[in-house]
């Protein structure tokens, strides 16, 4: 039977959205829809031990070139840190050398899971949103085309997530040596562990929140409004990590948010053992 340009057209973006939403949806199905979980990635730990055992080097390294930059600046007359700031700071990096990956691994990520599971429990999964890629291929070019660009957002996710897992373990590993910059006074990259380390954890649970949204608020996806509601409420969730990211960094609630653990904590650290030392 003799096909117009239009049908052969339709039939081509009909299967490549069923490609791409079969390709999105496997990784999303890994990645999105399931708990964070770092420790199925065997040789990450051994990774982390290495980069430990290269990091308390370094903070050696760390305390005697602050050392040697205190004792330059009192000959010199323009020295704003003392010897007791020095060793306060090189003792609470190694602390947090120590404690950072169970902050990770035994605080963060499992509060993160415990959110992800209160979604995934309402019924969100990845199977609920096929319906935006179930398009028919009779349908009409602008359907197609919509359901097509829909599959492309949810492959951009996948990617999305893939990237987050690799920031995930990055940011595991080199928590060492975030804890051990402590000591510095120009090279502190503490605190930007940690709002990155919030950032990309959290990342998860407000992404699944946005699509239990998209999902409650779309409905059966039939109609090109449809679509076009689904599309506001996927950039938004593409456009997450970024969002989050700028809420601890620009606002001052996020920086009070992170700081409680990032920053108050760390001072009251300081001063307990500032105490002892002076005692």
């Amino acid at each position: 039977m003799f096909k117009s340009p239009i049908e052969y057209l339709n039939e081509l973006l009909h299967n490549l959205m069923n490609d791409i939403a079969n390709a999105a949806f496997s990784w999303l199905k890994i990645y999105l829809f399931m708990p964070t979980d770092l420790s199925k990635y065997a040789y990450v730990s051994e990774a982390y031990n290495i980069i430990f055992m290269i990091s308390v080097t370094i903070g050696g390294v760390f305390f005697t070139f602050n050392m040697f930059k205190l004792i330059v600046e009192k000959i010199g007359g323009y020295s704003q840190r003392g010897v007791q700031e020095v060793i306060v700071r090189t003792f609470v990096g190694g602390i947090l050398a120590v404690l950072a990956p169970f902050l990770l691994k035994e605080i963060l990520i499992p509060l993160n899971n415990a959110i992800v599971q209160i979604f995934l429990d309402k019924g969100i999964k990845v199977e609920t949103f096929s319906k935006f890629v179930g398009v028919p291929g009779t349908a009409a070019t602008a359907v197609l085309l919509a359901g097509l660009a829909m599959a492309i957002i949810f492959l951009l996710l996948a990617i999305q997530y893939i990237i987050r897992t690799v920031e995930l373990l990055i940011i595991f590993v080199m928590s060492p040596l975030a804890a051990w910059s402590i000591v510095n006074e120009d090279m502190n990259i503490w605190s930007v562990w940690w709002r990155e380390t919030i950032a990309t954890i959290f990342t998860q649970s407000l992404q699944i929140m946005i699509l239990w949204l998209a999902f409650n608020s779309i409905g059966d996806a039939v109609d090109l409004k449809d679509f076009v509601i689904g599309f506001g409420f996927m950039i938004f969730c593409l456009m997450g990590p970024g969002f989050l990211r700028k809420f601890l960094y620009s606002t001052g609630a996020g920086r009070k948010a992170v700081g409680v653990l990032g920053g108050t904590g760390k001072s009251v650290l300081f001063r307990y053992v500032t105490t002892k030392f002076v005692k």
